[in-house]
């Protein structure tokens, strides 16, 4: 694991230079405010509230400090703010009508000597879960239509806000194909040993969708999903909106 660590290290030096040093900075904070996060929950802080709070760090850390023009960095983040809000309106009814929090069967074996007593609220818990696994791929998303939007905005500055707004939709859409299959291969990577185990033991169809375990990771990678979707309509009206205002001054 260390060798790995550093290799990773060595690597991320040699092809970014000093600027690989600011990366593994902003990484390092991310991994403490996570750890924070665990530490704090497991303290009994409020779960929703804590999670608001270490996001909007972990979003402040993964955009400004690996993005150089302001003006960019600054739309992805009221764009990342904007889906996380939307995020968390959609998950809070879903996760407490698809009851899929907590653990399922196939669990029983590994925590058959545990408590379960943890005295945190296992819905809340799983919406933490799905806002936090959404930071990376919508600010990556949000940062990458804003940059090429940008550019389109600077190399011609004669278009009109109607332009630029299509223009984020065809930036974005090429962007979304690439995006979604990441989601897609991630969920298939990791829920590979569960399948495997659902196989095993004989599960139908039926079994297979309302499992708890398979229900938590659909959720999850839908919901990741329909946050990246609505960061390129997002993005490019608020691109539109700061080209409209230099055109009226």
């Amino acid at each position: 694991m260390l060798y790995l660590f550093l290799t990773f290290v060595v690597l991320l030096l040699i092809v970014m230079g000093t600027r690989g040093l600011t990366l593994l900075f902003g990484l390092g904070i991310n991994v403490i405010s996570v750890l924070a996060l665990l530490i704090l929950i497991a303290d009994g802080f409020n779960i929703l509230i804590t999670t608001g709070i270490i996001a909007m760090i972990i979003l402040v850390v993964a955009i400004y400090m690996n993005v150089d023009n302001t003006k960019t960095a600054s739309t992805a983040f009221k764009t990342s703010l904007l889906i996380m809000v939307v995020i968390l309106l959609v998950t809070v009814p879903l996760e407490f009508w698809a009851n899929a929090q907590g653990l399922a069967a196939e669990n029983q074996d590994e925590l058959e000597s545990f408590s379960l007593a943890a005295g945190i609220s296992y819905p809340q818990l799983a919406i933490s879960i799905i806002v936090i696994n959404s930071l990376g791929v919508i600010s990556e998303t949000s940062v990458a239509i804003t940059s090429g939007l940008n550019e389109i905005v600077e190399n011609k500055p004669t278009l009109t806000p109607t332009e630029i707004f299509n223009d984020g939709f065809s930036v974005g859409n090429k962007i979304l194909n690439t995006q979604t299959n990441t989601l897609l291969f991630n969920f298939f990577s990791s829920t590979f040993p569960l399948f495997f185990v659902i196989h095993s033991l004989g599960y139908g169809v039926g079994e297979i969708v309302n499992d708890k375990l398979v229900v938590a990771e659909v959720l999850t990678t839908l919901i990741c999903t329909i946050g990246v979707i609505l960061t390129v309509p997002i993005t490019s009206y608020l691109v539109y909106r700061g080209s409209k205002k230099v055109t009226a001054n």
